[in-house]
């Protein structure tokens, strides 16, 4: 009989390390079969502690089926945002950083194409490049290619985006008793597939640019280049990282940016801590109060209703296991190899410790622009502005044609914005998704000016 060889990835690392959780978050939300092991407290790698095989390596690790390995890069940086400048250039970026966002992007990559995902395209040319596979990213993608255009999109973590994260979305229409984010993305991933859009998953885009023949030039991190006809860019916002003593220390190992429902089921009868005012703070707490044993929100603000819908926010009040602790903020985050427990500060810079097994951070929004940057321009805060936005003081610096811009294009003609990412968007999913339905009619529009034959 022949040999029976072991089927499964391997995923190794220390809860702890910088780059191991959200690899795993990032093979769980795109349906990756791997089994985890945690170097620290697994007893067969205990016992291997030596060999040569696991001497000196980099972790997050994958252990592959044939005995290949890819190991993280020296240091992780999963997102790069571009600040606003006066010019609309992107200040300078530290070669440090450029070096560990690239290694990184191509570590995400890799793993996904040897996992199966795909991640380069099958094409030279499109007509429409949709950066972000969200739900205006989605919705643009379905829609373009429901209109025979062919449509790449680009994702750099998982369909969904953001909103996949979410526990349960309750105003989207049509979902009486509401929906899971991820059940949500699927269905629009499997639906904009089904009408003919291509999408790659972790893949990024490294470069963007026009082209002297009126269309752009992209490069992506599996190295293909390709030409597309227009884009757009719905790639959102990211949570605002916490600066505060310890807490960088237990990232993976307790403490959690985004509200990652799939580890609510390992919190049973723990002591959870959501910090935000949002309605994704609001909804991770109702989720996670099913499992922990207390919830506790801590926000800034002086009452959630100021960010929070109001269907929430009554929820909220009647949960017997959810506390709300507003004018509240994070001191410092204390344990050893793991969360144990969070110094709050109140107004008068009153300080006490709370018991915290996990904490889950979901506060501000920063956009992310990677890959965009240097010529489209922006708001005070980063985020891109389209239409009548982009020129409404500048035009002969940021408009070169004698018509306006299209509602959502942005500075460069034949580039659409659509959800969080846009100044003046609505955080709302079913605002994302009309955005994503009206970037892809006005691309329809814009190539029929460049294409009159599309307009028989």
């Amino acid at each position: 009989m022949g040999q029976i060889r072991d089927s499964t990835t391997y995923l190794l690392g220390r809860a702890s390390t910088p780059g191991v959780p959200e690899t795993r978050q990032f093979l769980s939300r795109n349906g990756v079969s791997f089994q985890w092991v945690d170097v620290e407290n697994d007893a067969l790698v205990n016992l291997l502690k030596g060999r040569a095989e696991l001497e000196g390596r980099r972790y997050p690790l994958a252990l592959f089926p044939d005995g290949s390995i890819l190991e993280g890069p020296e240091r992780f940086m999963l997102t790069r945002y571009v600040h606003h400048t006066p010019t609309g250039m992107a200040p300078p970026v530290s070669r440090e950083d450029e070096h560990a966002y690239d290694a990184t992007a191509r570590f995400k990559q890799q793993l996904a194409e040897r996992m199966g995902l795909p991640t380069r395209p099958a094409r030279e040319h499109y007509d429409v490049i949709v950066i972000g596979a969200g739900p205006a990213g989605l919705t643009a993608a379905l829609n373009s290619a429901s209109e025979g255009l062919s449509t790449v999109v680009v994702e750099s973590t998982a369909p969904g985006g953001q909103a996949g994260t979410s526990a349960r979305i309750e105003n989207y229409p049509g979902f009486a008793q509401g929906v899971s984010g991820a059940e949500l993305a699927a269905s629009i991933h499997a639906q904009a597939i089904r009408l003919g859009a291509e999408i790659l998953v972790g893949a990024e885009l490294i470069t963007a640019a026009p082209t002297d023949q009126g269309a752009f030039s992209v490069e992506l991190t599996c190295g293909s280049a390709i030409e597309v006809r227009t884009g757009v860019i719905a790639t959102g916002v990211d949570y605002r990282r916490l600066e505060a003593p310890g807490v960088e220390t237990f990232v993976g190992a307790g403490i959690h940016y985004g509200s990652a429902p799939g580890e609510a089921a390992r919190l049973k009868g723990a002591d959870v801590v959501i910090v935000g005012g949002g309605n994704s703070a609001g909804q991770a707490a109702l989720h996670m109060a099913e499992h922990a044993r207390v919830v506790t929100i801590v926000a800034r603000g002086p009452d959630l209703s100021r960010g929070m819908s109001n269907y929430l926010v009554e929820r909220i009040e009647q949960h017997p296991r959810i506390t709300v602790r507003t004018s509240t903020q994070i001191a410092e985050a204390r344990g050893d190899s793991h969360l144990q427990s969070l110094i709050l500060r109140t107004e008068g810079d009153r300080e006490e410790e709370l018991p915290a097994d996990a904490m889950f951070l979901l506060i501000g929004a920063r956009p992310i622009t990677a890959g965009a940057e240097g010529w489209l321009r922006r708001d005070e805060h980063g985020f891109l502005l389209t239409g009548q936005d982009v020129i409404a003081d500048e035009r002969e610096t940021w408009w070169k044609l004698d018509r306006d811009p299209y509602p959502l294009e942005s500075s460069q003609p034949g580039v659409f914005v659509a959800g969080d990412l846009r100044h003046g968007s609505i955080k709302r999913v079913a605002s994302a998704v009309g955005e994503g339905a009206m970037a892809a009619s006005l691309i329809h529009r814009y190539l029929a000016q460049q294409d009159p034959v599309l307009t028989r």
